[in-house]
C-alpha cells in the first residue's frame, strides 16, 4: 500500500512519536512525503506554531529520520501531473495548498492502492465542500489524523498513545480534548470519533475546524 503523507500528518505523527506505529497500523508499505519536510527551519517553524517556541530537538531529530527514511513522492507518481484536470480543479479551491494539491490529483488520478493521509481539517473539509462528486468516489482512500489515531489504538492500545503522546498533545486540536488530564480510554474513542472530519457531517466539521 502506498501511503502519501501531507506535511501536517507527519509532524503530528512525530510529535506524538508515533510515526511507525502508523506506518505499521495502516499497512503501509511504501510511505511518501512532501519536499517541506526535508527543509529544518520550515520543520521548526511548524512546530514553533504547534507548540510554541522551543528547540524542540527531539521532534526535530525524528522528523529527520522519518525524512532520511522516506522518500519524496516519486517522479512517476507526479509526471505530467500539471496537465491532469483534477490538478487545475484543486488548485483553484481555497484552503488546499500546493502540497495537498499534488496528494489529491496523485489519488484522483489512480487511487488504487493508495491511500492520501492529512492531518489539515480545512483540505479535508474543502475538498468534501467543492468536489462532492470526487469526494463520494475517493473518501475511503483518505485518512485522517484522527482515523490514524484510531488504528494505532486497535493494534498498540490506549496506553501506548498516552505514553508517547500526553506531553505533546497541544500538537493537535482534537487529540487535546482527546486526551484528558486524567486519560480515559471511552472518552479519547468517542473524541477521535466525533472530530473525524472524514466521516463527520458538515455540522461537526465545522465545529471541527474550530479545534484545529
Amino acid at each position: 500500500m502506498i501511503g502519501l503523507f501531507d506535511s501536517d500528518v507527519l509532524i503530528k505523527l512525530c510529535c506524538c512519536n508515533l510515526w511507525w506505529e502508523a506506518i505499521d497500523a495502516l499497512g503501509i508499505s511504501h510511505p511518501y512525503r512532501l519536499a517541506p519536510t526535508s527543509s529544518a527551519r520550515w520543520v521548526k517553524g511548524k512546530l514553533d506554531r504547534k507548540l510554541g517556541k522551543g528547540d524542540h530537538a527531539e521532534i526535530m531529530s525524528r522528523i529527520e529520520g522519518v525524512a532520511r527514511e522516506v522518500p519524496v513522492i516519486a517522479d512517476e507518481l507526479t509526471e505530467g501531473l500539471e496537465s491532469d484536470e483534477g490538478f487545475k480543479v484543486l488548485r483553484e479551491i481555497a484552503d488546499i495548498d500546493d502540497g495537498e494539491n499534488i496528494l489529491a490529483a496523485v489519488l484522483m488520478r489512480s487511487p488504487g492502492g493508495k491511500l492520501l493521509l492529512s492531518g489539515d481539517k480545512r483540505f479535508i473539509k474543502a475538498f468534501r465542500d467543492a468536489l462532492p462528486g470526487e469526494w463520494d468516489k475517493l473518501s475511503s482512500y483518505i485518512i485522517s489524523f484522527e482515523m490514524c489515531l484510531e488504528a494505532i489504538e486497535a493494534k498498540y492500545g490506549f496506553d501506548h498513545i498516552v505514553a508517547n503522546a500526553m506531553a505533546v498533545k497541544h500538537c493537535d486540536g482534537t487529540l487535546s480534548i482527546a486526551i484528558q488530564p486524567e486519560p480515559n480510554r471511552e472518552h479519547f474513542v468517542d473524541c477521535i470519533s466525533s472530530f473525524n472530519p472524514c466521516r463527520a457531517v458538515v455540522t461537526v466539521v465545522e465545529t471541527v475546524v474550530v479545534v484545529e
